[in-house]
């Protein structure tokens, strides 16, 4: 168990005035041990954090309790973090005579992990800079589909990865009107745009990067869309600090972009924290009232999309510091 991680659970439950949590997330189990793990759970009671897994674990966690023990524990109030937590599992611990009350407390150890530490954020510059080079060495020729870019992609993914962070996207001209397009046979034709989203995993840590190839074919109203959002995004960067509001950023992304007449046009919000998970604590959208603290790692990816015609989207991977953000 990573010691000062613990620590960190106990100094929320203090301020929580509660005496317990549990997880049963396997990215909460990887940053607490090391090891992506499901069928485990670990307790955190009195200064201490108990292991429990299934015994397929066995050999890669020799000190854990049996999982069937968990319904051993004793605590006044449990905190859970819903979003993490199944149907199954919370009647389970509803079920545990030594728990007096669940106490679900929003995004518990999501928040825990929103800030992370320089390991954290080397493993996810690596992987930013490794997502970087695959686009930029990627060449699209007229007549390649948009799933043989894919494999090729993903190709260079397996090459120099771990893995992919999510299955990579690729869009060409009106398919990228799309902002969770699945790849087609669709053909790279002259005059095409080809928006490419991806991200390798290293050491359990995500990337997310989104660019557009063929940016010299982008055509009206793509080309005033494309400076709008690029413009948008800068603006909420150069006032993003800790201590400043999450939801500022989205909201300032937002009020320029409907200002530039496409209000119409957005169709998801700013941006997602990034971590061990691809979509992690804070979420990057209007009414967040939690404030960005240092170390904090998020994507920030402003798009506008026309159906019909084909989306623009930038994204890039950022780091809060005291005096602003840095790219990573």
């Amino acid at each position: 168990m990573i010691t000062r991680r613990v620590r960190r659970v106990f100094e929320f439950l203090e301020k929580n005035r509660v005496d317990a949590a549990v997880t049963f997330s396997p990215a909460d189990i990887f940053y607490f041990t090391g090891v992506f793990a499901s069928s485990c759970a670990i307790f955190f009671r009195n200064g201490r954090a108990a292991l429990f897994a299934n015994s397929m674990y066995s050999e890669i966690f020799p000190k854990a309790k049996p999982l069937a023990e968990l319904k051993k524990i004793k605590a006044r109030r449990l905190v859970i973090e819903p979003q993490k937590i199944s149907h199954k599992e919370a009647a389970r611990l509803k079920m545990f005579g030594g728990v007096g009350r669940i106490v679900p407390v929003d995004n518990f150890f999501s928040k825990i992990r929103a800030v992370k530490e320089r390991g954290e954020i080397e493993k996810i510059s690596q992987a930013q800079r490794i997502s970087r080079e695959i686009l930029k060495n990627l060449r699209i020729r007229e007549g390649e589909t948009e799933i043989e870019i894919f494999q090729k992609i993903s190709g260079a993914i397996a090459k120099r990865s771990d893995g992919a962070s999510f299955s990579p996207i690729v869009a060409f001209g009106r398919n990228s009107s799309r902002p969770h397009h699945i790849p087609t046979n669709r053909k790279f034709k002259r005059g095409d745009i080809a928006l490419l989203d991806i991200g390798v995993k290293i050491s359990g840590y995500c990337a997310d990067l989104t660019r557009i190839k063929g940016l010299f074919n982008i055509r009206k109203p793509l080309i005033g869309a494309y400076k709008a959002v690029v413009e948008a995004r800068n603006r909420a960067l150069a006032e993003i600090k800790e201590g400043t509001r999450i939801g500022m950023a989205d909201e300032i992304i937002r009020e320029f972009l409907e200002k530039k007449g496409f209000g119409g046009n957005i169709l998801h919000s700013s941006g997602h924290g990034v971590g061990i998970e691809i979509h992690e604590w804070p979420p990057i959208s209007g009414g967040v009232r939690e404030e960005f603290r240092a170390g904090m790692v998020f994507a920030l990816e402003p798009g506008l999309y026309f159906r019909g015609i084909g989306g623009v989207r930038i994204e890039d991977v950022f780091m809060v510091e005291s005096g602003g953000v840095r790219r990573l």
